[in-house]
Protein backbone atom coordinates (compact mmCIF):
# COMPACT_ATOMS: atom_id res chain seq x y z
CA UNK A 1 0.00 0.00 0.00
CA UNK A 2 1.07 3.58 -0.63
CA UNK A 3 0.45 6.48 1.75
CA UNK A 4 0.86 10.20 1.25
CA UNK A 5 0.01 13.36 3.15
CA UNK A 6 -2.72 15.30 1.35
CA UNK A 7 -2.78 18.45 3.47
CA UNK A 8 -1.97 19.90 6.86
CA UNK A 9 -3.86 22.70 8.59
CA UNK A 10 -2.31 24.70 11.45
CA UNK A 11 -4.66 26.85 13.52
CA UNK A 12 -4.38 29.64 16.07
CA UNK A 13 -7.49 30.56 18.07
CA UNK A 14 -8.02 33.98 19.64
CA UNK A 15 -10.82 35.75 21.53
CA UNK A 16 -10.36 38.65 19.13
CA UNK A 17 -8.15 39.48 16.12
CA UNK A 18 -8.59 43.17 15.33
CA UNK A 19 -7.16 44.11 11.94
CA UNK A 20 -7.79 47.76 11.03
CA UNK A 21 -5.95 47.93 7.70
CA UNK A 22 -6.53 44.50 6.19
CA UNK A 23 -4.61 45.01 2.95
CA UNK A 24 -1.61 46.43 4.80
CA UNK A 25 -1.65 43.47 7.18
CA UNK A 26 -1.92 40.99 4.29
CA UNK A 27 1.09 42.52 2.56
CA UNK A 28 3.11 42.62 5.80
CA UNK A 29 2.38 38.96 6.56
CA UNK A 30 3.39 37.99 3.03
CA UNK A 31 6.62 39.93 3.42
CA UNK A 32 7.32 38.04 6.67
CA UNK A 33 6.83 34.80 4.69
CA UNK A 34 9.27 35.88 1.96
CA UNK A 35 6.47 36.36 -0.57
CA UNK A 36 5.19 32.77 -0.78
CA UNK A 37 1.54 33.99 -0.76
CA UNK A 38 1.96 35.49 -4.22
CA UNK A 39 -1.66 35.19 -5.33
CA UNK A 40 -3.92 38.24 -5.12
CA UNK A 41 -5.26 38.61 -1.55
CA UNK A 42 -9.02 38.75 -1.08
CA UNK A 43 -10.48 41.15 1.48
CA UNK A 44 -14.00 40.01 2.35
CA UNK A 45 -16.40 42.85 3.27
CA UNK A 46 -18.45 41.39 6.13
CA UNK A 47 -20.84 43.13 8.48
CA UNK A 48 -20.48 43.21 12.25
CA UNK A 49 -23.12 40.48 12.55
CA UNK A 50 -21.13 37.99 10.44
CA UNK A 51 -19.96 34.86 12.27
CA UNK A 52 -16.53 35.57 13.83
CA UNK A 53 -14.95 32.41 12.42
CA UNK A 54 -15.68 33.41 8.79
CA UNK A 55 -12.42 34.61 7.15
CA UNK A 56 -12.04 38.34 6.55
CA UNK A 57 -8.73 37.96 4.69
CA UNK A 58 -7.93 35.17 2.23
CA UNK A 59 -4.40 34.68 0.87
CA UNK A 60 -2.79 31.94 -1.18
CA UNK A 61 0.18 31.05 -3.34
CA UNK A 62 -0.37 31.02 -7.09
CA UNK A 63 0.02 27.24 -7.19
CA UNK A 64 -2.42 27.00 -4.22
CA UNK A 65 0.05 24.97 -2.15
CA UNK A 66 -0.23 27.52 0.67
CA UNK A 67 -3.38 29.21 1.94
CA UNK A 68 -3.85 31.64 4.81
CA UNK A 69 -7.27 32.53 6.22
CA UNK A 70 -7.66 35.25 8.83
CA UNK A 71 -10.96 35.57 10.72
CA UNK A 72 -11.89 37.50 13.85
CA UNK A 73 -11.31 34.49 16.12
CA UNK A 74 -8.87 32.23 14.24
CA UNK A 75 -5.99 32.03 11.79
CA UNK A 76 -5.70 28.98 9.52
CA UNK A 77 -2.48 28.23 7.64
CA UNK A 78 -2.96 25.36 5.17
CA UNK A 79 -0.48 23.44 3.05
CA UNK A 80 -1.62 21.14 0.20
CA UNK A 81 0.71 18.77 -1.56
CA UNK A 82 0.16 19.06 -5.30
CA UNK A 83 -1.19 16.00 -7.08
CA UNK A 84 1.88 15.81 -9.34
CA UNK A 85 4.22 15.41 -6.36
CA UNK A 86 5.01 11.72 -6.02
CA UNK A 87 6.59 11.88 -2.57
CA UNK A 88 5.46 13.68 0.56
CA UNK A 89 7.19 14.19 3.88
CA UNK A 90 5.97 15.02 7.35
CA UNK A 91 6.64 17.33 9.04
CA UNK A 92 6.51 19.45 5.90
CA UNK A 93 9.92 21.17 5.51
CA UNK A 94 9.90 24.75 6.88
CA UNK A 95 6.12 24.79 7.39
CA UNK A 96 6.30 25.17 11.16
CA UNK A 97 8.84 27.98 10.79
CA UNK A 98 6.46 29.82 8.47
CA UNK A 99 3.59 29.34 10.92
CA UNK A 100 5.72 30.69 13.75
CA UNK A 101 6.46 33.81 11.69
CA UNK A 102 2.70 34.37 11.27
CA UNK A 103 2.23 33.91 15.01
CA UNK A 104 5.07 36.31 15.76
CA UNK A 105 3.71 38.99 13.43
CA UNK A 106 0.26 38.98 15.05
CA UNK A 107 1.66 38.88 18.57
CA UNK A 108 4.08 41.76 18.02
CA UNK A 109 2.19 44.00 15.57
CA UNK A 110 -1.51 43.31 16.19
CA UNK A 111 -1.01 42.45 19.89
CA UNK A 112 -3.14 39.33 19.52
CA UNK A 113 -3.58 36.83 22.36
CA UNK A 114 -3.68 33.14 21.34
CA UNK A 115 -4.90 30.77 24.09
CA UNK A 116 -5.48 27.74 21.83
CA UNK A 117 -3.97 25.98 18.82
CA UNK A 118 -4.58 22.95 16.59
CA UNK A 119 -2.96 20.72 14.00
CA UNK A 120 -5.07 18.84 11.45
CA UNK A 121 -3.63 16.38 8.93
CA UNK A 122 -5.31 14.35 6.22
CA UNK A 123 -3.64 11.27 4.73
CA UNK A 124 -4.53 9.12 1.71
CA UNK A 125 -3.72 5.41 1.52
CA UNK A 126 -3.93 3.54 -1.78
CA UNK A 127 -4.56 -0.18 -1.29
CA UNK A 128 -3.29 -2.89 -3.61
CA UNK A 129 -6.27 -5.26 -3.77
CA UNK A 130 -9.41 -4.57 -1.77
CA UNK A 131 -11.86 -1.71 -1.70
CA UNK A 132 -11.40 0.73 1.16
CA UNK A 133 -14.69 -0.31 2.81
CA UNK A 134 -13.89 -4.04 2.59
CA UNK A 135 -10.39 -3.49 3.96
CA UNK A 136 -11.62 -1.48 6.97
CA UNK A 137 -14.32 -4.05 7.66
CA UNK A 138 -11.75 -6.85 7.58
CA UNK A 139 -9.12 -5.08 9.70
CA UNK A 140 -11.18 -3.20 12.28
CA UNK A 141 -14.65 -4.70 12.69
CA UNK A 142 -15.55 -7.89 14.53
CA UNK A 143 -16.72 -10.78 12.37
CA UNK A 144 -19.86 -11.02 14.49
CA UNK A 145 -20.93 -7.49 13.57
CA UNK A 146 -23.86 -7.64 11.08
CA UNK A 147 -22.23 -5.50 8.39
CA UNK A 148 -22.08 -6.98 4.91
CA UNK A 149 -20.67 -5.56 1.68
CA UNK A 150 -20.57 -1.88 2.79
CA UNK A 151 -20.32 0.70 0.02
CA UNK A 152 -18.57 3.05 2.47
CA UNK A 153 -17.24 2.61 5.98
CA UNK A 154 -16.07 5.22 8.49
CA UNK A 155 -14.58 4.90 11.98
CA UNK A 156 -14.20 7.74 14.53
CA UNK A 157 -12.57 7.81 17.92
CA UNK A 158 -11.52 10.48 20.42
CA UNK A 159 -8.51 10.38 22.73
CA UNK A 160 -7.92 12.94 25.50
CA UNK A 161 -4.29 13.43 26.36
CA UNK A 162 -1.70 16.15 26.94
CA UNK A 163 1.02 17.50 24.64
CA UNK A 164 3.78 19.84 25.83
CA UNK A 165 1.87 20.12 29.11
CA UNK A 166 -1.31 21.17 27.28
CA UNK A 167 -4.56 19.20 27.49
CA UNK A 168 -5.74 18.14 24.03
CA UNK A 169 -8.41 16.28 22.10
CA UNK A 170 -7.18 13.98 19.36
CA UNK A 171 -9.87 12.97 16.89
CA UNK A 172 -8.97 10.21 14.43
CA UNK A 173 -11.31 9.47 11.53
CA UNK A 174 -10.61 6.54 9.20
CA UNK A 175 -12.78 6.40 6.11
CA UNK A 176 -13.04 4.48 2.87
CA UNK A 177 -12.70 6.68 -0.19
CA UNK A 178 -13.07 6.75 -3.97
CA UNK A 179 -11.51 8.79 -6.74
CA UNK A 180 -13.70 11.76 -7.56
CA UNK A 181 -12.92 11.47 -11.26
CA UNK A 182 -13.67 7.73 -11.29
CA UNK A 183 -15.90 6.50 -8.42
CA UNK A 184 -15.35 2.89 -9.51
CA UNK A 185 -11.78 3.18 -8.25
CA UNK A 186 -12.47 2.50 -4.58
CA UNK A 187 -9.16 1.16 -3.24
CA UNK A 188 -8.51 4.15 -1.00
CA UNK A 189 -8.62 4.95 2.72
CA UNK A 190 -8.25 8.39 4.28
CA UNK A 191 -6.97 9.02 7.80
CA UNK A 192 -7.87 12.37 9.33
CA UNK A 193 -6.13 13.36 12.57
CA UNK A 194 -7.26 16.49 14.43
CA UNK A 195 -5.23 17.53 17.48
CA UNK A 196 -6.65 20.58 19.22
CA UNK A 197 -6.27 22.12 22.65
CA UNK A 198 -9.39 21.97 24.81
CA UNK A 199 -11.86 24.82 24.33
CA UNK A 200 -12.43 25.02 28.08
CA UNK A 201 -8.70 25.41 28.80
CA UNK A 202 -6.82 28.67 28.04
CA UNK A 203 -3.05 28.83 27.70
CA UNK A 204 -0.67 31.70 27.06
CA UNK A 205 1.05 30.63 23.85
CA UNK A 206 4.45 32.14 23.25
CA UNK A 207 7.00 31.26 20.59
CA UNK A 208 8.58 28.46 22.63
CA UNK A 209 5.31 26.82 23.71
CA UNK A 210 3.85 26.89 20.20
CA UNK A 211 7.05 25.43 18.77
CA UNK A 212 6.97 22.60 21.33
CA UNK A 213 3.27 21.97 20.67
CA UNK A 214 3.91 21.66 16.92
CA UNK A 215 6.89 19.36 17.43
CA UNK A 216 5.15 17.01 19.86
CA UNK A 217 1.90 17.02 17.86
CA UNK A 218 3.79 15.94 14.74
CA UNK A 219 5.32 13.07 16.74
CA UNK A 220 1.84 12.00 17.87
CA UNK A 221 0.58 12.16 14.27
CA UNK A 222 3.45 9.99 13.03
CA UNK A 223 2.88 7.47 15.84
CA UNK A 224 -0.85 7.31 15.05
CA UNK A 225 -0.25 6.81 11.33
CA UNK A 226 2.34 4.10 11.94
CA UNK A 227 0.00 2.26 14.33
CA UNK A 228 -2.77 2.15 11.72
CA UNK A 229 -0.43 1.23 8.87
CA UNK A 230 0.80 -1.70 10.94
CA UNK A 231 -2.78 -2.76 11.57
CA UNK A 232 -3.71 -2.55 7.89
CA UNK A 233 -0.62 -4.49 6.77
CA UNK A 234 -1.03 -7.38 9.22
Amino acid sequence: MNIRLDHIQLVLFSPGIVVVDKLKTANAVNDALSGILDGDPAIIPLGDDAPPDVPRILMKSKDESYKLQIASTRIDFIFHYRKDEEETSFPVPDLFEKFLKIFQYFRENIHTHFPRSAMVTNWIIELEKYSGAEHLLWKYVSKETPIKKPHELELHYLVRDSIAGIKINKWTRIKSARKKADPEQDRFVTIYIDINTLAEEAYEFNQELLQEFLKESSNVVNDTINEHLKRMEE
